[in-house]
């Protein structure tokens, strides 16, 4: 058996689906509450003319001098007349004596002597002095009435003014089928725009999938143009952001893999080359010692690589890892001068910090990180390092910067990949961890070439990600 889900189709077919149901739904409502409701109105209005007339024909009543009912001159309503001329509608008067005497009236049929005498007993089982509303059901046909007992100079009589609800649900009829006849087209036409819509609609999303599936290719050289400011335009433009956001992933991938492959092979061919010398007895004495030596510096610098690239990887993929806790800069610079300062003696250090730069984050990590800068720094300084800090506003700003030569404009973009280097760079490792670290942190990290020197700034939330 196969099982309908309105989620399986396709989203144009979803929305023109979901149209139709609910001027589906809409439709039925309007065709069951439209009858009830313009047969309610026909209804009230009706009342209201029958009590309009009765009022009218109340003045013109009069009796001669045996009790008998004199013409009463035809007065009906401007819109009644409309009523009685187009949909063959009409009422009907009669007049009773006080004991139920039929007097006379008006009729325009026959009307039996069964309906006039309950017509009497409904207008007499009414309080006296007010017009009355009734009705009186029949298997040939409902009544609506009127009625009021009247007084013409101390004879009293009722004043009885009906009509048949036939003729209300005629009117009914032909207004409901003038009703849903216009429905019907106005339904017709939305549905052919919707038709229309949900095309348009889904057209540029089936161009987004063809655009997924070639960039599942690896084909990201395809333009994606899209003139929309709403929100599948939007979607365009992250898909547009997103594609290119892949493709410059897929290059680093690329120059990632080369660049490892030619940091791992140097010392993998040292080693191999010193190994294969030895055991084959071309370094004896002092030149064996030099190969043996030569091996354990190569080994030990393919180690340092693995393990930078395995803390790298560590940190860019499990941002969870980062133990929280209370982390002074002021305190760690510091240490870190004393730690650092015999890589190069001979340059200056200046260190411009509050009394306290508190902020939540892992003081190893992060210190792993501004090693990664300062050695970076130590490196082409010439005379002197600063490093100021301060909290502006709910982040703390650390600008580290040397004295040395600028950074090659080129470089700039690329500083923090991996394996990007200088000329006097190492593994071009330890400032795509320091990127890492701080981005694990919720922070950024830029450089910039200033009149004083290159200058690395780091900025890092004070709550940190908690």
């Amino acid at each position: 058996m196969i099982r309908f889900r309105l989620k399986d189709l396709p989203l144009s077919r979803q929305i023109l689906i979901l149209f139709m149901l609910l001027t589906g739904v809409l439709g039925l409502g309007l065709g069951f509450g439209y009858p009830y409701a313009v047969k309610q109105y026909l209804v009230s209005n009706t009342y209201q003319l029958l009590e309009d007339e009765l009022l009218s024909l109340s003045e013109h009543i009069t009796f001669n001098e045996n009790r008998e009912l004199l013409p009463v001159p035809a007065a009906a309503p401007y819109f009644l007349q409309l009523l009685l001329s187009r949909y063959e509608y009409s009422f009907d008067m009669i007049i009773y004596a006080e004991d139920g005497t039929y007097l006379g009236g008006r009729s325009s049929e026959h009307i039996s002597h069964r309906d006039r005498l309950s017509l009497f007993r409904q207008a007499a089982n009414r309080p006296n002095g007010q017009i009355q509303h009734g009705s009186l059901e029949r298997e040939h046909g409902d009544f609506l009435f009127v009625s009021k007992k009247m007084d013409y100079h101390g004879f009293p009589y009722y004043l009885v003014l009906f009509t048949r609800e036939q003729a209300l649900n005629q009117i009914n009829w032909i207004l409901t089928r003038q009703f849903l006849v216009i429905f019907a087209l106005l339904l017709l036409v939305s549905w052919l725009l919707a038709i229309w819509f949900s095309g348009y609609l889904s057209k540029p999303l089936r161009k987004l999938e063809d655009l997924c599936k070639k960039i599942a290719r690896r084909q990201f050289d395809i333009p994606l143009t899209m003139d929309r400011g709403d929100e599948i335009g939007q979607l365009a433009r992250s898909f547009d952001s997103m594609k290119n956001q892949l493709k410059e992933y897929d290059e680093s991938q690329r120059h990632f893999i080369q660049n490892i492959s030619h940091e791992l092979k140097t010392p993998i061919m040292a080693i191999q080359g010193y190994t294969q010398g030895l055991m084959e007895g071309v370094f004896q004495g002092p030149q064996a010692e030099k190969g043996l030596s030569i091996i354990m510096e190569e080994s030990k610098r393919l180690e340092k690589v693995v393990g930078q690239l395995l803390y790298l990887t560590k940190i860019e993929s499990v941002a969870q890892m980062v133990q929280v806790g209370r982390v002074d800069l002021s305190e760690m610079f510091p240490l870190l001068k004393l730690r650092l300062a015999v890589l190069n003696p001979a340059i200056e250090w200046e260190l411009d910090l509050p009394p306290a730069l508190v902020l939540n984050a892992d003081g190893e990590q992060l210190g792993t990180a501004f090693v990664n800068i300062l050695e970076n720094q130590l490196r082409y300084a010439k005379s002197r390092l600063t490093i100021t800090g301060r909290q502006e506003g709910t982040n703390v700003v650390v600008k580290i910067t040397n004295d040395g030569p600028p950074i090659e404009e080129a470089l700039l973009p690329q500083l923090f990949q991996r394996f990007c280097k200088g000329k006097s760079g190492k593994h071009g490792l330890g400032l795509a961890i320091t990127r890492a670290v701080v981005e694990a942190h919720g922070g950024t990290i830029h450089a910039q070439n200033e009149p004083e020197g290159p200058s690395f700034v780091i900025t890092i939330p004070v709550k940190g990600n908690e």
